[in-house]
């Protein structure tokens, strides 16, 4: 039977069904085979890299290097046997064993039963692929819902959960660029067809697994010129160019700054010539403030940040800074304006460069603080509050502050 097609999972309980972007899971009906995967590594070990290379036969020899690289042969061997017994067992029922094995030995060495009902989304992916680029000239509808297909199926790298083993690179990389160039071929026939706003929210839960591909900040901020919204472009430019510089200390590249060039012509309404470009850019490199935002844009940096924690681990702390009355009241009229704009002028001159700050109401302002422990963090706070009471007139009025880490997200954003 061989690789099944997804719409019919759900009429055949027999069917393998395997995820293995972004995430690994193996699902038999509705049985999670692999839900006690921790407690069975090596099996499920045995079980990836047969995935990985199910187009090959592989030599025992092979997996024993790859399982038990520094045990003896002989007492390896009999375990090999063992571990693949277990895993037939466990991937076929028992009145399924004599015709249905997804481990077969043939020519000295096992294989993948490419005739065995099953469908990998690895797989599917691909198939989508291949498929969108074959009638994009002619069908570019059809292909573009091909291409949305493929997305919908990629999570993340492939079997993120490997990271002791490098025989899963190669292909990790492979399906990792089959991700980026279906955006761009989407990116390219959307344009064509003037759907800026589909490349928008394609980008946007793109950037959430890729945050770092210089490439989908681009098309991005193209897609928002082309929507004419000049004033996220920007946003987004100076968010991206300083987190960067932040995170891997590189500049930005002449392709952002060609985009750059875009937003401030279409800010001031005028072709700017080459010298004004030049003093722009060294201008907008000089400033060494905090970047300050409005609540809307806050939104998407907080998710963005919050996203990234599941891949990177790193901490982000968000803290809350609220002005009150000594009795917790919310002060009234001049004063309280008056003190809210003393305190955004103290944390944009004492805040790092790549911190995002915003007004989030009239008395409270947020703020993002990446790449800090929490000590670090509270010290950041102790010292904002403390410029702000050496700074301000109102006895009256007192800053009070929150601080907590970051909880990552995982809710899907719809295309």
């Amino acid at each position: 039977m061989g690789r099944a097609k997804k719409d019919s999972l759900e009429r055949e309980d027999n069917i393998l069904e395997i995820y293995s972007l972004g995430q690994f899971m193996v699902k038999k009906g509705d049985e999670n085979l692999s839900e006690s995967s921790n407690k069975s590594y090596r099996l499920w070990s045995l079980f990836k890299y047969f995935l990985t290379y199910r187009n090959k036969t592989i030599p025992s020899d092979t997996l024993l290097e790859v399982l038990w690289p520094e045990e003896e042969s002989d007492l390896s061997q009999q375990a090999l046997r063992t571990l693949v017994y277990r895993l037939r067992k466990l991937l076929c029922k028992e009145t399924e064993m004599q015709n249905q094995q997804y481990i077969t030995f043939t020519q000295g060495g096992y294989c993948w039963n490419d005739s065995a009902p099953y469908w990998l989304d690895a797989e599917e992916f691909e198939n989508l692929y291949n498929k969108g680029l074959k009638i994009s000239q002619k069908n570019p509808y059809d292909a573009i819902n091909s291409f949305k297909k493929a997305l919908s199926l990629y999570k993340g790298d492939y079997l993120p959960d490997i990271t002791c083993y490098d025989w899963v690179i190669p292909l990790r990389n492979y399906y990792r660029r089959i991700y980026l160039d279906i955006i761009w071929e989407l990116k390219k026939i959307l344009t064509k067809k003037g759907r800026h706003d589909e490349i928008i929210k394609i980008c946007e839960k793109a950037l959430l697994i890729e945050p770092f591909e210089e490439s989908l900040h681009q098309y991005y901020i193209e897609a928002l010129l082309n929507e004419g919204k000049i004033k996220d472009a920007q946003a987004h430019y100076e968010y991206i160019t300083s987190l960067f510089y932040r995170e891997l200390g590189v500049k930005p590249s002449n392709e952002l700054r060609n985009l750059y060039r875009r937003i401030k012509s279409s800010n001031e309404g005028i072709e700017m010539d080459l010298s004004s470009i030049q003093e722009s850019l060294e201008e907008r490199q000089g400033e060494s403030s905090a970047f300050c935002c409005d609540p809307d844009t806050f939104r998407f940096f907080y998710k963005l940040e919050s996203r990234r924690l599941l891949r990177t681990g790193k901490v982000v702390f968000l803290g809350l800074l609220t002005l009150t009355n000594p009795d917790y009241s919310l002060p009234q009229g001049n004063a309280l304006k008056e003190s809210m704009n003393k305190l955004l002028e103290i944390l944009k001159k004492n805040l790092r460069k790549g911190d995002v700050i915003c007004q989030w109401n009239e008395a409270q302002c947020l703020i993002l603080l990446p790449g800090l422990n929490f000590e670090q963090a509270r010290q950041v706070l102790k010292r904002i509050e403390d410029k702000y009471q050496a700074g301000t007139t109102s006895t009256q009025i007192i800053m009070r502050s929150k601080l907590e880490p970051l909880q990552p997200q995982t809710e899907e954003i719809n295309l």
